[in-house]
């Protein structure tokens, strides 16, 4: 029981963020990029995807048959709800400061405090994972499809 009610909140503290990070996308100046994408393209795509993913899972906990106890899954523990509120306030940091920073600085050293937040303690996927990945999406939004990342 005590799972299906933290998923209940996580899900409303993640359709807040959704809320707050789509206030701000909104502030995003309309430059003339040449596509028809433009620089609020992706973070509205990233919006929705976890605005419908955090309803799917509040349906999930006030649909689920039984408690996640009886399941076998075990209950959320508060270290674990520090560690996703942690998570989240870096998110929200990050959608202040991607624009003002960069994307490239701002993306990397989230990508890289995140994935220590939630566990990750091999050095190969906490630091060459998210350069690696970070790069390779920068490259592919300012040369294949033209879009400007700050």
């Amino acid at each position: 029981m005590i799972e299906r009610r933290a998923d209940v909140w996580l899900g409303l503290v993640l359709l807040a963020f959704c809320g707050v990070v789509g206030w701000w996308t909104l502030r995003i100046p309309s430059v003339g990029t040449g596509t028809a994408a433009g620089p609020s393209f992706v973070p509205w795509i990233m919006i929705a995807g976890i605005a419908v993913l955090s309803v799917a899972m509040m349906l999930r906990a006030v649909l689920r048959a039984q408690p996640a106890a009886e399941e076998g899954q075990g209950t959320s523990t508060r270290a674990t709800l520090l560690r996703l509120a942690v998570f989240v306030v870096l998110l929200v940091a990050y959608a202040g400061l991607f624009v003002s920073v960069g994307y490239l600085t701002t993306t990397i050293v989230v990508f890289i405090a995140g994935m220590f937040v939630l566990g990750e303690r091999n050095w190969l996927f906490l630091v060459v994972l998210p350069a690696v990945l970070t790069g390779a999406i920068y490259f592919v939004f300012t040369q294949f499809l033209g879009v400007w990342l700050p």
